[in-house]
C-alpha cells in the first residue's frame, strides 16, 4: 500500500465518482442557465473531459486559495433536558383531573 492511500482519502483531486457524488465530502449546487451551460460543456469538450470532472476541478482549485474559517464551536449552551424533566408536571392522556368546584 502507498503512503498516499495509507492516509485515508483527501479533497485534493478529483474523485473517480459520478455525477451527484459530493466531491470530498463537499456538497455543492450549482445552477447555470442554458448558455453557461453550454459553454461549460463546450469547454470540457475542448479539454477532453466531462462537465462535472471540469466543474469539480474548478471548485477544488478554489478551495486551495481559499481561507478556511474555525471550527465552529458546537458545545451545547445549555444541559441536556430528559424527557422526565420536560414532562415533570404534565398528566398523560387518558387521565382525568377533577378540579375543585367553587
Amino acid at each position: 500500500m502507498s503512503e498516499a492511500n495509507a492516509t485515508g482519502p483527501t479533497a485534493t483531486g478529483p474523485t473517480v465518482l459520478g455525477p451527484g457524488a459530493v466531491p470530498g465530502g463537499i456538497p455543492l449546487k450549482l445552477h447555470l442557465n442554458e448558455p453557461e451551460y453550454a459553454a461549460l460543456v463546450r469547454i470540457a469538450l475542448h479539454r477532453h473531459t466531462t462537465a462535472s470532472h471540469l466543474v469539480e476541478t474548478l471548485v477544488l482549485r478554489a478551495l486551495e486559495h481559499t481561507e478556511v474559517p474555525p471550527p465552529a464551536d458546537s458545545s451545547p449552551k445549555r444541559s441536556h433536558t430528559t424527557y422526565d424533566e420536560a414532562t415533570r408536571g404534565f398528566t398523560r392522556d387518558g387521565s382525568r383531573v377533577t378540579l375543585p368546584e367553587h
